[in-house]
């Protein structure tokens, strides 16, 4: 059953010291009072009413901790992570991956849907919507209770537990207006010009609404997961997304880099200064835009023209892994277009890791090889000699992680957000 936020409720009296608290127990785990207010420098007094606010929206609860003196055990406080679920909603070309995740990020249940950007929008939302509403409710689209989406322990729990949901994080292949919410410049989804998702689902489930780029949610992903030991993420990462276009999530000290109106990451339509692909009319309008060469849609396009039976890009990655001699040629001169891309990236953003993904990134060594030729020979060795380039394994997992990665990120270090919280 679906438990959303109570508007009426009264709320409490959150404020940015409630923010504070929280970060601290995420960051560093169960605490103590005294552990509490040697990391904070408040009193015990204002220790107290922190907690007891924290507690009054269940996003704290108490445990025992051990003693270091061997003695009775501390009382310590823990965030927890299972006291509220974000919608996570990755819309990709023809389906769309749907789950909930914990506010650790972890998924709990999963669905796809056969309905993504290429469709119109109406039949995609409906068709999101009705299987968003029987995760948050355990059902089928039959209204039966339904066990199926995450594998494990989490199966049967996700047919029994109340969901209470806190937000959706919602994520597109194209750029997000970011003043207005707005799909923007989408060849992709070209139905979907000005159509204001961050209303269509805040409207729909009453909580915070948040619309990222699909790379932005990857790279966030990645961020996070491969952060060093006592660090809370990768504070600089390039995430490119290989598949029927080209984009690119900047992580940037720490945060998603947006750029001033959303449009920051669009490498595909880079220009291709002289050789192969300079003339190449992209579907922008352009001519020699990186994609219109080393894009999905690009290599379809060319495959077809030479008869090869390629309709997707599944049919791209098995003629490559099958040895068709036109589809390697073709991946390989994409992998080093993409580099030298790449390669102008890093001498600009300096990041220390460089992740490949999207579904050209499953033709493996093809496409990543002449990505770190380029790289290597083309980016300064200041920014190139550390520098940690690899494929991103787990694609749909990533996407829907990172997106309760920009939910969570955003939401539990807002007061307002929190204020959001209220006792079921």
């Amino acid at each position: 059953m679906l438990t959303v936020m109570n508007k009426s409720a009264k709320q409490p009296e959150l404020g940015d010291g409630a923010v504070t608290l929280l970060t601290q127990l995420r960051i560093h785990g169960p605490m103590t009072r005294s552990e509490i207010g040697a990391a904070t420098g408040w009193a015990r007094p204002t220790v107290n009413r922190r907690i007891e606010e924290l507690e009054s929206i269940d996003i704290v609860r108490p445990l025992s901790m051990p003693s270091p003196t061997g003695g009775r055990p501390a009382q310590g406080f823990t965030f927890d992570a299972s006291c509220a679920v974000v919608l996570a909603i990755d819309i990709a070309t023809t389906a769309t991956t749907i789950a909930l995740c914990d506010l650790d990020g972890a998924p709990t249940a999963i669905r796809t849907v056969e309905a993504g950007a290429e469709d119109e929008p109406g039949r995609t939302l409906d068709l999101i919507g009705a299987a968003a509403d029987a995760l948050l409710n355990g059902t089928d689209d039959d209204g039966k209770r339904d066990t199926a989406g995450a594998t494990g322990p989490a199966d049967t729990d996700a047919s029994r537990r109340q969901y209470r949901l806190c937000a959706v994080s919602v994520a597109v292949t194209t750029r997000v207006e970011t003043v207005t919410g707005n799909i923007i410049q989408a060849p992709v989804m070209r139905h979907w010009e000005n159509h204001n998702l961050r209303d269509h689902f805040s409207e729909r489930y009453h909580v915070p609404a948040f619309v990222e780029n699909d790379a932005n949610a990857r790279a966030l992903c990645k961020a996070h997961q491969m952060a060093a030991d006592g660090e809370r993420m990768v504070a600089d990462l390039l995430y490119i997304h290989a598949g029927m276009g080209l984009g690119a999530g900047i992580i940037s000290n720490g945060e998603i880099m947006h750029g001033a109106f959303g449009g920051a990451g669009d490498i595909g339509h880079i220009h291709v200064f002289g050789g192969i692909g300079a003339e190449s009319p992209c579907r922008c309008g352009n001519l020699g835009c990186v994609e219109a060469t080393a894009g999905g849609w690009a290599v379809l396009q060319t495959l077809q023209d030479a008869g090869r039976p390629a309709h997707t890009l599944t049919d791209v990655v098995d003629l490559a892994a099958h040895g068709d001699v036109e589809t390697v040629r073709l991946v390989r001169q994409a992998g080093r277009l993409i580099g030298d891309v790449v390669s102008a990236c890093v001498n600009m953003l300096n990041p220390s890791c460089i992740v490949v993904g999207g579904e050209l990134s499953h033709c493996g060594e093809l496409l990543m090889s002449g990505v770190r030729e380029r790289v290597w020979a083309r980016a300064q060795p200041l920014a190139a000699a550390p520098l940690r380039i690899e494929s991103c394994d787990d694609e749909a997992r990533t996407g829907i992680v990172g997106l309760a990665y920009a939910a969570i990120d955003q939401g539990l270090t807002s007061a307002d957000f929190l204020r959001g919280f209220a006792r079921d």
